[in-house]
């Protein structure tokens, strides 16, 4: 995937694709938890005063997704229970779907998707120290983020990659031939509009890239590779959870689990203990 060129026609054609802005409630929280004194309680308040966020918070937190044993019935219950990071983690899941929009099953499916490997990046990162969890979990959600923006603006899109797909043409490749950019780049341009942390949006923008664990690239130190390995591997476990084959492990696999040092039997059993935790066990 040549990111270089495909940054390069996205932003001459970037009149034509409408990148959506961050919603205000996600701009003020992001703000609020910077504050020296941000508690629970503030951050909380800002989410309930959002009429349309916080319905849709309290059922994802209520989600098998999420795993709460006991049902939480407000912010501030469920701020309680899962703590600030976690919160906030729910707050761009809620804040990325409303604004990108879309409706039916393909998008459902997406969406689906998209918040099974969000879990998976979180609690995967957890087995290593150095690696941020919270960020984990944004990369993971929003590395596919470019697909339902691409998907609005041209509605042969579908239709265009399945037949591709069929092909064996990889994704990427079929978005750049069809319309001079492609998802990552796009997810990249959004998460910078939205002032995610710099390595997440890289991560978006090479989590692609073939070369990234194996050849030099100064946009991509060890806290980048970390996190697209982990995109990686959460991917991995929700195709196996969703029962569909996982294409891009079988190029990306091997690096990335030389890049944490994992065996392949260490790998199986994160990647079990993960699927026990989707399936409620």
């Amino acid at each position: 995937m040549n990111t270089e060129l495909s940054l390069s026609a996205t932003e001459q054609t970037l009149n034509g694709i409408f990148i959506p802005p961050c919603p205000a409630t996600l701009t003020e929280l992001m703000r609020e938890i910077k504050h020296p004194e941000a508690s629970l309680e503030k951050i909380a308040q800002l989410i309930s005063r959002d009429a349309g966020m916080l319905a849709p918070l309290l059922k994802l937190a209520n989600s098998p997704f999420v795993g709460l044993r006991t049902k939480v019935t407000s912010v501030m219950h469920a701020a309680n229970i899962l703590g600030l990071r976690n919160i906030m983690n729910l707050v761009h899941n809620i804040a990325l779907r409303q604004s990108l929009g879309g409706e039916g099953q393909s998008f459902d499916k997406f969406w689906e998707r998209s918040t099974i490997a969000a879990s998976g990046a979180e609690k995967m990162a957890a087995k290593f120290p150095t690696v941020s969890r919270e960020e984990s979990y944004i990369a993971a959600l929003f590395h596919d983020c470019g697909i339902p923006v691409l998907m609005q603006k041209y509605p042969d899109y579908r239709a265009t990659v399945m037949a591709d797909g069929k092909q064996g043409i990889p994704l990427c490749e079929t978005e750049d031939k069809h319309y001079s950019t492609n998802h990552a780049v796009v997810g990249n341009m959004l998460t910078r509009s939205w002032a995610l942390p710099a390595r997440v949006s890289m991560a978006i923008l090479l989590h692609h890239d073939e070369t990234i664990f194996t050849s030099p690239d100064n946009r991509a130190g060890a806290d980048v590779r970390d996190l697209i390995g982990l995109i990686h591997m959460a991917e991995n476990v929700t195709d196996e959870h969703l029962h569909v084959r996982d294409k891009d492990w079988d190029k990306h696999g091997e690096l990335v689990l030389a890049h944490f040092e994992l065996s392949e039997q260490e790998f199986s059993e994160l990647k079990w203990d993960m699927l026990a935790f989707l399936n409620g066990e």
